[in-house]
């Protein structure tokens, strides 16, 4: 039980520059779709923002210290193929159709392609290393 406590990220308030220079210093606990929540730490209320309020950089920021595995806009087609090929390639190495040496190169070869994909959007700015790697995390752990 203690390590699952150290396992779940204790994020602290920091401050957030909104897209006219306003910083806003609270702690983000949740984002969904396009809006993002956070704790006021003054009043420990939740309040509620449009992402579209703060620069890209600070999204993904935000999108990196809350551990989102969204995939953005443009490279979903490459994660949805990259995702069946691995489920596939989890299916056969279980079913003991392919070795564990050939079922690496697979999964190898799918991340390097995604992350070939995404090269893109980190030269944009439309995504972060860091959160580049969270969702190559997710894949490579997904067990659907």
């Amino acid at each position: 039980l203690v390590w699952l406590t150290l396992a779940v990220p204790v994020l602290q308030a920091e401050s957030w520059t909104n897209l006219a220079g306003h910083a806003l210093r609270a702690t983000p606990v949740a984002i969904s779709g396009k809006s993002i929540t956070f704790k006021q730490d003054a009043t420990g209320q939740t309040v509620d923002y449009s992402l579209s309020v703060f620069p890209p950089l600070e999204q993904e920021r935000l999108r990196v210290a809350l551990k989102d595995t969204t995939v953005p806009e443009g490279l979903q087609s490459a994660h949805a193929f990259a995702t069946r090929v691995l489920k596939r390639s989890r299916l056969l190495y279980a079913d003991g159709q392919t070795s564990e040496e050939d079922y690496q190169k697979t999964v190898a070869t799918t991340m390097a392609a995604f992350r070939a994909q995404a090269a893109p959007l980190l030269e944009q700015q439309k995504l972060s290393k860091e959160r580049l790697e969270l969702i190559l995390t997710a894949m490579a752990s997904a067990k659907e």
